[in-house]
């Protein structure tokens, strides 16, 4: 590599030694094309060159906080000593940039999408810099440096220099070049691309490399620039820790490591973040998210809106605790959900909790041996049809129901004809002899103990109503048998009067 950019360099020069560039008479392009910058020693006056519906100003602190203000159309923008408040590290190197949003088009996000993208955006303007605070007062830079220069030398034939190259005002005669092949000395050092293609068909971007600013207080930094753009696309801060941008051979990226092990691997002593911000000068509504993660959680925060965080995963969660799948399934505990929402567990409980803080709080469970739902607050349990409660069972364990909007009590289990089989008559000797094994009893429920009730002792009925388990009584099979005696007893009681009223007769 330290060979490859030796050659690169040294054709650069040898470009420059034939005459074809003069890489310090280029013309570059506007380096403020946003605003001129007025430094004081107390602030920094922004004087706007274009038209702009807002303006926004980001400037990085020498201690790595990031301050920012956005000035609206019509404002004076400005950026003053007392914007650093509560900042303890003052003095030191400061960059800015400066955008500029265009007036945004009305725009629809679902109408750009449908149009596959093709809604042109508004391009924004960028402007970067760099100041320096001593002392507590912010530097003026200096005058800039006008370049002498003696006769240009021309060779119309390769050069073969044998031995290493220095480039500048500043070379002095018994260079130490040590082990490098060029050296480019003196106090604004720049390399400028100058494509004179002049076929339209051809490419003619022209490109520099920029080495730090050339006024006092300015930024240390290499850049690399698109002069036809007035853009600076890459650049290096000086003082940036080691690895700040790894490429390694396999093609993966290390962000502050040299050994990456994935294909963008980023490393921080303290919640390695990666942030997504979207600015209003593409028409949308400006809105930045957070994707980050530290021994706590990995969480995605909404920087725009007070920082929630509305994801959060906590670490050592297990596999497959949330499973979203191709076919809109989504599973919990289980990466085959065969619903569309499937909560799995083993050896525990699976519970689906609904909770309102200031309200009901609903569960709905499977356990080793029963399921349930139902709340966990004293609140009621309603059913629903039709958008409306049809049935509600209380805290206290009463049933209520609706009919028309109103309460009616009426309770109608399924007793359709086509739901049932070996249908046969009940005898009246069936249900004499269970009707003499009713006792009815009074009694109140242990967690209602001043509401007494009468009824029966599901472990006493007859077998003929007993349901399986006696814990339960089935209301309709009581009633089946009481109108089947009380039947025979009105046949009993209709007879009777006959014989009665012959009797009366005779």
């Amino acid at each position: 590599m330290r060979r490859l950019f030796s050659v690169f360099s040294l054709t650069v020069l040898v470009i420059c030694f034939l005459g074809a560039v003069d890489i310090f008479a280029a013309t570059a392009a506007d380096e403020n094309p946003v605003a001129d910058v007025v430094i004081g020693s107390s602030g920094i006056s922004l004087v706007p060159k274009v038209n702009y519906h807002r303006l926004v100003l980001t400037v990085s602190t020498p201690g790595g906080a990031v301050i920012g203000k956005t000035f609206e159309t019509g404002s004076s923008p400005y950026f003053g000593l007392a914007d650093l408040n509560g900042i303890s590290q003052l003095d030191g190197s400061y960059t800015y940039e400066l955008q500029a949003i265009p007036f945004p088009r009305k725009m629809d996000r679902r109408e750009f999408e449908r149009s596959g993208g093709l809604i042109p955006a508004k391009k924004s303007m960028i402007q970067t810099g760099a100041f320096l605070i001593q002392g507590g007062s912010i530097v003026t830079p200096g005058p800039g440096e006008d370049i002498s220069r003696t006769q240009d030398v021309l060779h119309y034939d390769d050069v073969i220099i044998t031995g290493s190259l220095c480039v500048g005002f500043d070379c002095a005669d018994g260079e130490s070049f040590g082990f490098d092949t060029i050296i480019l000395k003196e106090h604004n050092l720049r390399i400028y691309f100058n494509d004179t293609s002049y076929t339209a068909s051809y490419p003619t971007n022209n490109w520099r490399i920029t080495i730090n600013d050339s006024t006092n207080g300015g930024a240390s930094y290499f850049s690399v620039d698109d002069v036809d753009d007035g853009t600076s696309i890459f650049k290096i801060e000086a003082g940036a820790p080691s690895n700040s941008l790894y490429v390694e051979d396999y093609g993966r990226v290390g962000l502050g490591t040299s050994t990456p092990v994935v294909e963008l691997h980023i490393k921080d002593s303290d919640t390695p973040t990666l942030r997504l911000e979207q600015d209003s000068s593409g028409g949308w509504t400006a809105q930045t998210w957070d994707v980050a993660g530290n021994e706590s959680n990995f969480f995605v925060r909404d920087a725009t809106n007070g920082s929630k965080l509305p994801f959060r995963i906590q670490p050592s969660t297990p596999s497959s605790t949330l499973c979203l799948k191709s076919d809109g399934y989504v599973g919990i505990g289980t990466w085959s959900p065969s619903a569309t929402l499937e909560v799995e567990t083993t050896g525990t409980a699976s519970k689906i909790l609904v909770d309102r803080t200031d309200g009901a709080t609903t569960r709905i469970a499977s356990t080793d041996s029963y399921a349930y739902i139902g709340t966990e607050t004293n609140h009621p349990v309603r059913i629903i049809a039709n958008n409306g409660w049809k049935m509600q069972i209380n805290a206290d364990g009463t049933l209520d129901m609706l009919d028309g909007g109103g309460y009616d009590g009426t309770w109608n289990p399924a007793s359709s004809k086509e739901l049932k089989e070996n249908i046969r008559n009940l005898t009246v000797k069936e249900a004499m002899d269970a009707f003499e094994h009713f006792n009815p009893v009074k009694f109140n429920y242990k967690k209602n103990k001043e509401q007494e009730r009468v009824g029966f002792i599901a472990e006493e009925v007859p077998e003929l109503v007993a349901l399986k388990g006696r814990k339960n009584l089935g209301t309709v099979d009581i009633l089946a048998v009481l109108t089947k005696v009380v039947k025979e007893q009105q046949k009993t009681i209709s007879q009777l009067k006959k014989e009665i009223a012959e009797l009366k007769k005779k």
